[in-house]
């Protein structure tokens, strides 16, 4: 996880009423993560957001992928369910609630960074409510497309081109 300073900590916490206990929270150097991440790729979710015929992106205000529009997302914590994963993300990252409607796949990112490989499990996603997202955490600016942009991870660019049609069933 990070704390408030973009820092990588180790979190361990359990669930109590629906809300993260933090037990532990040790930070990382950025040796000691990426001395991990260069080992063992890292566990992620995406959030594919769907509204009407269009999909929410997120332009990256951090590296990797700085400026790029992606799907909001992120790395798993230990021991964290992937609906709370979810959850977490969405709140954090846009200010909202979601429901998880299904797994669409999952997509590979080979080179996240110098030493990084995540595995991302891709899931559509709709907005509870009607609050409106923000960008939060990690982006300059949100929007909804009904057209993939120009500036998009090439990765995420590929998955949804190839699951467009299903996404927006």
């Amino acid at each position: 996880c990070w704390n408030s300073d973009n820092q990588a900590c180790l979190c361990e916490y359990y669930q109590k009423d629906g809300k993260r206990v933090i037990m532990k929270n040790k930070l990382l150097t950025k040796k000691e993560f990426n001395d991990i991440y260069s080992k063992i790729p890292r566990l992620c979710v995406d959030l594919v957001i769907v509204r009407g015929q269009k999909v929410l992106l997120t332009k990256r205000s951090i590296p990797p992928f700085k400026g790029l529009w992606h799907l909001p997302g992120g790395g798993v914590l230990y021991r964290e369910k992937i609906e709370d994963s979810i959850s977490r993300i969405a709140k954090t990252e846009l200010g909202i609630k979601v429901k998880h409607k299904k797994l669409l796949g999952y997509l590979e990112i080979l080179k996240e960074g110098p030493h990084r490989h995540s595995i991302t499990l891709e899931f559509k996603c709709e907005i509870l409510g009607k609050t409106e997202p923000k960008a939060l955490e990690q982006a300059s600016e949100y929007k909804f497309f009904d057209k993939l942009p120009k500036k998009i991870i090439s990765e995420q660019r590929k998955f949804l081109k190839n699951n467009w049609k299903k996404i927006l069933r």
